[in-house]
């Protein structure tokens, strides 16, 4: 069976790699017949450094699905058309916003050195800061704060772009329409049946196609859509790895496709 993990708030908190106890429960999936995946909100070169080796030529979905990255490489991305992100960056600017820009690896932003977001940003040190105009490709967006938030976002949704809402941080990002980790996965594994662990807006397409869904916290959204639950408290990590080896045995025989 495919597993599939979305990193922050599900198997990694408060902006810390993943423990070694659930990556080695990882790991044992793996020698148990399984496929471990990744996908999250952050793009891929800021997932590497919260894995470990073992992990680092696995497929990892980054940026919401506007990348995928896997033996080594970037395989495919998605980015925001050309005009369009002059056109959001003009709306960006009208609201005083603080944002950053994810190009295939490299990235740009405008924040402040007080953000509390720049501390998880490029932690590896596998990319470079650029210049907005030096950008090739915006995968991504990510808005950490803005003057007037609940109009920008109500001019943002008129646009064709996929907007996310990370309640855990209070921030925006968006990427191209149509642009979710669902369609990235079935563009690198398509028609397999799939496990995954979310916590979030971004996990809801992933949430709704999965075979079997796990969900970390009491995100109101994936609630009816959740397999099963598992609370978001001082024994977290010791549930993810019960969880994680308990269905690694109930699907060891389960064909993915």
């Amino acid at each position: 069976m495919r597993f599939i993990f979305d990193l922050d708030g599900t198997i990694c908190f408060k902006g810390q790699p993943i423990s070694a106890h659930i990556l080695d429960s990882l790991f044992w999936l793996e020698q148990e017949g399984h496929t471990v995946g990744f996908a999250s909100a952050r793009p891929c070169r800021d997932m590497l450094p919260v894995l470990d080796e073992r992990f680092a030529r696995h497929l990892l979905i980054g940026a919401n699905g506007a990348m995928t990255y896997q033996h080594g490489r970037l395989q495919a991305y998605t980015p925001i058309p050309a005009p369009l992100a002059t056109e959001i960056i003009s709306i960006l600017t009208d609201h005083r916003a603080q944002f950053l820009i994810d190009d295939k690896w490299d990235y740009a932003h405008n924040c402040t050195g007080d953000q509390q977001i720049l501390r998880h940003i490029d932690s590896g040190r596998l990319a470079s800061r650029i210049a907005f105009d030096q950008l090739d490709a915006v995968l991504k967006i990510l808005i950490v704060s803005a003057e007037g938030m609940g109009e920008l976002s109500a001019r943002l949704r008129e646009l064709d772009v996929t907007l996310h809402y990370h309640s855990a941080e209070g921030i925006l990002d968006l990427t191209c329409k149509g642009v979710n980790k669902l369609a990235a996965l079935q563009q690198a594994a398509p028609e397999e049946k799939f496990i995954c662990f979310g916590n979030d807006m971004n996990d809801l397409p992933l949430f709704e196609r999965a075979h079997h869904s796990v969900l970390l916290g009491e995100y109101a959204p994936l609630v009816p859509l959740a397999t099963e639950q598992i609370p978001v408290d001082d024994q977290v990590e010791h549930a993810i790895v019960a969880k994680i080896q308990e269905l690694g045995v109930a699907y060891r025989s389960v064909r993915t496709s």
